[in-house]
């Protein structure tokens, strides 16, 4: 376990980071949360820095911002869900960039992902639920109803860009996306296990699932681009 400088002031920047994006956020009023940017400043730790680096600065940084924006009583459980988030996303990173034929495993990680979108969001969200959740903007609260031929096709669509990924760009590519998209997934189970039992919403802590799906896609997006450009700029030197 590297504790040298480097390891201590990546994570300095990195917590630093992540309580920034994670301050970009929208209000989700059903179950008192938020959608924000963080996963995309985790998830850019923990493949830069390692699962220490990752693991610290995404449940120290998240839990920052839960504070400073007044959602206290997420704090405690952000800290171990996102801290859990990172570390998975670097070590599963660490271990499996270093084989050749991790790309084959993309099809495997395309259909556990759409099988698990298509549960959490017919079944759980759409089945169980009810299927509505909400958003506040400028001070206007929208309702939104996300109808189960919508999970479907997102299902679809996430598939086959898991697939394309791990065919076209290379093993780096495919171990960068099955780290960040099972680590998303402890963070969508992790909330929700946490609302509904913690928090006392019961089932209705499902409302926060497609936001938190959103979350988890959006900043593993946005973090491989972020890490493909830095590495591309690193090789060029």
């Amino acid at each position: 376990m590297d504790l040298g400088p480097r390891t201590l002031a990546l994570t300095a920047v990195f917590t630093a980071l992540v309580f920034a994006a994670t301050l970009i956020s929208v209000s989700t009023p059903i179950t008192g949360g938020y959608f924000n940017l963080g996963e995309s400043m985790v998830y850019t730790a923990a493949l830069l820095g390692g699962p220490i680096v990752g693991g610290v600065a995404g449940g120290l940084g998240s839990s920052l911002a839960d504070l400073y924006l007044g959602y206290s009583q997420y704090a405690p459980g952000t800290l171990v869900i996102k801290g859990i988030e990172g570390l998975l996303a670097g070590l599963i990173y660490d271990r499996l960039r270093r084989y050749e034929k991790v790309k084959g495993f993309t099809p495997i990680l395309a259909l556990i992902i759409g099988l698990g979108i298509l549960a959490a969001g017919m079944i759980i969200y759409g089945g169980i639920y009810g299927g509505a959740t909400q958003i506040e903007l400028w001070g206007r609260t929208y309702e939104i109803h996300i109808p189960s031929p919508a999970w479907l096709i997102l299902a679809a669509i996430v598939s086959l860009a898991i697939i394309y990924t791990g065919e076209k760009r290379g093993p780096q590519a495919a171990a960068m996306t099955t780290a960040m998209l099972i680590a998303g997934m402890e963070m969508v189970a992790g909330y929700f296990i946490y609302e509904a039992t913690i928090l006392g919403y019961g089932i209705s802590a499902a409302a926060e699932i497609p936001i938190n799906i959103g979350q988890a896609l959006i900043g593993a997006a946005t973090a491989f681009i972020i890490v493909n450009t830095i590495k591309e700029a690193q090789a060029q030197q």
